[in-house]
């Protein structure tokens, strides 16, 4: 997504517009939108030119979901102009496609604010994302104590073969699926993944690392497939309780190990590579299940080139 100004930048301002009108406006016919009339004057458009910028002083994510809608497939692109932050959102991620560019002011907070979420929606977007998931062997359960359990419940609902990547170290971490399973004492709750214990990892955008206990509601998380393609959801909310664990060690048959602690309940389940799932008390010695291998030591998060071992 482009972001363009009218002008010139002021002195010091710390971005470069990629279009400056008042030096290039070749192929962009302006429109002003406030009814529908506006808008089938603007779809005449659609196919017939490069650009169409428009302002829509009174109000901004209808007319742009419809525009968006008109102009898929034409050709026709859509700029939009953003005078106020609380909209920039709503312009990139209107009808999950967004606007095609932005003609902001010259405010510092309103350009990173959308250059924060372009960079977002574009992760959104990369067709055939996948990470490469492995299939590891469960060495041992055994009791894990008591401890405080994060449940991390989404803004979205995941589907039966999705979950998040969890575990005690970075360097492997299981699939565990979300609350999709139907049960005779517990309603579903498909937005939600009893996540283990707190100190655990679990993957995020970008595949970095945050441990549970440094989430909050508004963060983004990877949502991952047994087939290994990733989706970014918010968190927006945690649930954290002290309930009884089972430690499960576990590991690949290249020599990868790994660790997790979840709480023990049959409604946290393990993926396996056929998308079928296991509950986590019913699993046994020798059983296959799905993970995930960064294949790299993590620092603040991120993945370093360097060697580091997890016990």
């Amino acid at each position: 997504m482009e972001i363009w100004s009218e002008g010139k930048n002021p002195p010091n301002f710390p971005f470069i517009p990629d279009r400056i009108l008042s030096e290039n406006s070749e192929g962009v016919v302006r429109k002003d939108i406030s009814d529908d009339s506006d808008r089938e004057s603007i779809r005449s458009l659609m196919g017939m030119v490069e650009w169409v910028l428009v302002d829509c002083p009174d109000w901004t994510m209808i007319p742009l979901e419809n525009l968006i809608a008109d102009s898929s497939g034409t050709g026709t692109r859509i700029c939009a102009v953003i005078n106020r932050i609380e909209d920039i959102q709503g312009a990139i991620f209107a009808l999950e496609l967004g606007v095609d560019a932005m003609l902001l002011p010259f405010q510092e907070e309103m350009w990173s604010k959308a250059q924060t979420l372009s960079s977002k929606r574009n992760d959104r977007l990369v067709q055939n994302s996948k990470l490469e998931m492995i299939e590891v062997t469960v060495n041992s359960i055994e009791d894990g104590g008591i401890g405080e359990r994060v449940c991390i419940d989404l803004i979205e609902r995941m589907n039966p073969d999705e979950g998040l990547c969890i575990g005690s170290f970075s360097s492997c971490m299981l699939l565990v699926q979300a609350e999709v399973n139907e049960n005779p004492h517990v309603p579903t709750r498909p937005f939600r993944v009893n996540a283990g214990a707190i100190h655990a990892y679990v993957l995020s955008d970008g595949q970095e690392t945050h441990y549970l206990q440094e989430l909050c509601s508004g963060m983004s998380l990877s949502i991952i497939s047994v087939d290994g393609k990733s989706r970014s959801s918010t968190i927006g909310r945690l649930k954290i309780e002290h309930r009884p664990f089972l430690l499960v060690r576990f590991s690949s048959d290249k020599g990868v190990e790994g660790q997790i602690l979840l709480q023990q309940a049959e409604t946290v389940r393990l993926l396996t590579s056929s998308g079928s799932s296991i509950p986590v008390t019913s699993l046994k010695i020798g059983e296959k299940v799905l993970a995930m291998s960064l294949g790299s030591a993590m620092h603040m998060g991120k993945g370093v080139p360097a060697m580091a071992r997890e016990v």
